[in-house]
C-alpha cells in the first residue's frame, strides 16, 4: 500500500508529481516525540558516525493527495474563524473549551450535564451552549478522529450477569490517523534498509525497517510501493474497583514504522 504521507524532506502531499521517498537530510533536532538523529540523505551514510546504510532498491514513491492533521483542520469549514477570530471555535473561549472537555470526558449523563448547565451559579457565567445536546453538536463540529463504535456480544445460550459490550474503532482509520500525525513525522520509516558498522561492516539491527523481514516484504511489493507494520497488544485493565470490579481487555494498536523510542 502507499503511505498516506511519509513526512519526508521535499514532499508536499498536494504536489501533482510523484516523488521518491527519501530520508531527512542531516541531523537536525526536532521538537517532537522523537529526538534521535535523523537519517542522512546519502544512502551510503548511516545516522551515526561509523555506520553505513544500504537502502532497498525498490524505492517507495509518495503519492499526492494525502493530508496530515493540520491540513485537514485548514480545510475545515470553520478554519477561517479559527485563524482570524477564535482559536477555540465552536466554543467561545479556552475556559469554555476546558469546561466542554470536562463535561464530555466525565461520567455525567446528558440529564446531569443539563442540570449542571442550569445551576444558579452557572447563570453568572453562562456557557454559549445551553444543553447537553447543544454541547454534543459542537463537539461533532470539530475535526473528526477515528470514531468509537459498540456492539453487544452474545455467546450462544450462555447467560451473563451483565451485557458483554465490544467498543471498537476501525483499524484502518486508526492506522491512517497515526500516519497523518505530524508528531511522528521524523520518527517513521517507510524504506527498508540494512545497516552496518565498524571496519568489518558488522550488520546492525535496530528499528523495524532494518530487519530482514522488512527487506523481504519490500522484495515482494510492486515498484514504488511501501507498507506499514501494525503492532497489536492487549492487557487486562480494571475499570471499577468498588462498584462491580468490572474489567476491560483493550487491544492497543501502533505502527512498527514508528521508531521504538517514541
Amino acid at each position: 500500500m502507499h503511505p498516506v504521507y511519509g513526512g519526508y524532506e521535499g514532499f508536499d502531499p498536494l504536489d501533482d508529481v510523484e516523488e521518491p521517498i527519501l530520508p531527512h537530510v542531516g541531523y537536525t533536532k526536532v521538537d517532537s516525540a522523537c529526538d534521535a538523529p535523523l537519517v542522512s540523505v546519502d544512502p551510503s551514510a548511516g545516522p551515526r558516525p561509523g555506520t553505513i546504510r544500504e537502502y532497498h532498491p525498490n524505492i517507495p514513491i509518495a503519492k499526492p493527495g494525502g493530508q496530515n492533521h493540520l491540513q485537514r483542520m485548514d480545510d475545515d469549514e470553520h478554519a477561517t474563524i479559527h485563524h482570524s477570530e477564535n482559536l477555540h471555535y465552536p466554543f467561545a473561549s479556552k475556559s469554555e473549551f476546558d469546561l466542554a472537555c470536562w463535561l464530555s470526558g466525565g461520567a455525567l449523563s446528558q440529564k446531569e450535564i443539563n442540570a449542571f448547565i442550569h445551576l444558579e451559579h452557572m447563570k453568572n457565567i453562562p456557557p454559549s451552549f445551553h444543553t447537553s445536546k447543544d454541547l454534543r453538536a459542537r463537539i461533532k463540529a470539530l475535526p473528526e478522529v477515528p470514531r468509537w463504535c459498540h456492539q453487544e456480544i452474545k455467546v450462544g445460550s450462555h447467560k451473563t450477569n451483565a451485557l458483554l459490550m465490544l467498543y471498537w474503532r476501525d483499524g484502518l482509520d486508526v492506522v491512517k490517523h497515526l500516519v497523518a500525525n505530524l508528531v511522528f513525522v521524523p520518527c517513521m520509516d517507510f524504506w527498508p534498509y540494512q545497516e552496518f558498522e565498524g571496519p568489518d561492516s558488522q550488520r546492525v539491527y535496530g528499528e523495524f525497517m532494518s530487519a530482514d523481514h522488512a527487506w523481504e516484504i519490500q522484495d515482494k511489493l510492486p515498484p514504488g510501493h511501501s507498507f506499514v507494520g501494525v503492532i497489536g497488544a492487549s492487557d487486562k485493565t480494571p475499570l471499577m474497583i468498588r462498584t462491580g470490579n468490572k474489567e476491560m481487555h483493550p487491544l492497543l494498536i501502533s505502527l512498527a514504522n514508528i521508531h521504538a523510542g517514541v
